[in-house]
């Protein structure tokens, strides 16, 4: 007799769900995992303090840094000038109150500066932000 070849049997055929699943489960991960908000445009450490949620309209927010300096979103300026640039921002703004995020390091006197420029500027209401102490 004659013997003849069997014909290879094919391996099973691999489906690619599972790959599939473990990359989407990846790509919630990490936007779930990544940053959320929009990031600051100046590096401040807040002081510790109270929390107080009284208020829900949003404000302008001015930042300080540790030198001292405030930025108007993007615009560094001394806090001795800071009345003049506030009245034009907030007017852009469409508000009459501001946050200040100051750097827990920025001098004092500078802060006062800038909160008398704020009063002279009209502002009604000036929140001082700070983070939440444990």
């Amino acid at each position: 007799m004659i013997d003849l070849e069997e014909p290879r049997r094919r391996p099973p055929y691999e489906t690619m769900v599972p790959l599939i699943n473990v990359v989407f489960l990846l790509l919630i991960f990490f936007l779930l995992a990544g940053t959320m908000g929009p990031t600051e445009p100046v590096s401040v450490a807040l002081p510790k303090g109270a929390f107080d949620d009284k208020n829900t309209r949003q404000p302008a927010t001015l930042y300080m840094d540790k030198d001292g300096f405030v930025f108007l979103g993007t615009k560094m300026i001394p806090p001795e000038v800071s009345g003049v640039f506030v009245k034009g921002y907030l007017k852009e703004e469409g508000t009459d109150r501001v946050a200040i995020k100051a750097d827990q390091a920025a001098p004092a006197d500078s802060l006062l500066t800038l909160m008398e420029g704020l009063r002279t500027a009209g502002v009604k209401e000036v929140t001082i932000q700070t983070e939440q102490a444990p």
